[in-house]
């Protein structure tokens, strides 16, 4: 099962390697979650959207996190 998410604050506050590593995860839980409910194993239909919403959280954590980096090098 999907577990809780993440407020974005703790995101931020985490290393690059570790939001990929997260974000490596959710792929593949999301992965499983599609193959479940196409053969129709999946009863919480819901849980794949909010799979979608924590990647597209997260990938942008890691924009900013690349954003404030390239602004520091400036």
């Amino acid at each position: 099962m999907a577990e809780k998410v993440a407020p974005v604050k703790e995101w931020r506050s985490l290393p690059d390697a570790e939001l990929r590593t997260r974000l490596l995860e959710i792929r593949q839980e999301m992965w499983q979650h599609r193959i479940k409910a196409k053969s129709g194993a999946l009863q919480q239909v819901h849980q794949i959207g909010a799979l979608r919403k924590q990647i597209a959280r997260i990938q942008t954590v890691i924009r900013e996190q690349q954003l404030a980096t390239a602004g520091k090098k400036v």
